[in-house]
């Protein structure tokens, strides 16, 4: 009989014991970066990081059009001040009258600048598209510098074939 209370005993001190360690481990807020329109999906939202210290770029990507668009917030004027664009049709070998069927996330790229005037952001673009079966990797140059930019052109890092795309 005192081997089963004992039993009880230890069952009930795990049970506490992990309920104490959920309650006071740290939690993660579980989010998305990226949304949909409601009316059809004809254009989605991103957020992407810039780096450590700074803000989130918004990128737009419209897939009527297949441009996809960019805004990074300085954070010293509360302003948005760099601009990127990009028409990613060709870098998927779509024609101009195709419906595209298009993902889009952020990812960590942490690559370097490779010559490159600006330093590209930490994190990137990454765009699927269902029909040519690609996926395509986008970095973009961001500074600190408060001061208006020319828009910028977004780079293509690197891509891969998923799937045999429809012909």
């Amino acid at each position: 009989m005192a081997t089963k209370n004992t039993r009880m005993v230890w069952f009930t001190c795990g049970v506490l014991g992990g309920l104490m360690v959920s309650y006071f481990w740290p939690h993660e807020m579980a989010f998305a970066d990226t949304d949909r329109d409601a009316g059809g999906s004809k254009f989605a939202v991103v957020t992407v990081n810039t780096g450590v210290t700074t803000g989130d770029a918004i990128f737009v990507l419209d897939f009527l059009t297949g441009r996809l668009y960019g805004a990074a917030l300085n954070a010293q004027t509360g302003k948005f001040n760099q601009f990127y664009a990009r028409n990613i049709m060709n870098d998927f070998k779509l024609s101009p009258d195709a419906k595209p069927r298009f993902v889009v996330t952020s990812a960590r790229l942490n690559i370097s600048a490779r010559g490159a005037r600006k330093q590209p952001a930490t994190h990137g673009l990454v765009i699927s598209e269902l029909n040519s079966g690609m996926v395509m990797t986008y970095a973009f140059p961001f500074s600190l510098d408060p001061r208006n930019e020319a828009i910028e052109t977004l780079t293509p890092v690197d891509g891969f074939q998923f799937r045999q795309g429809v012909q």
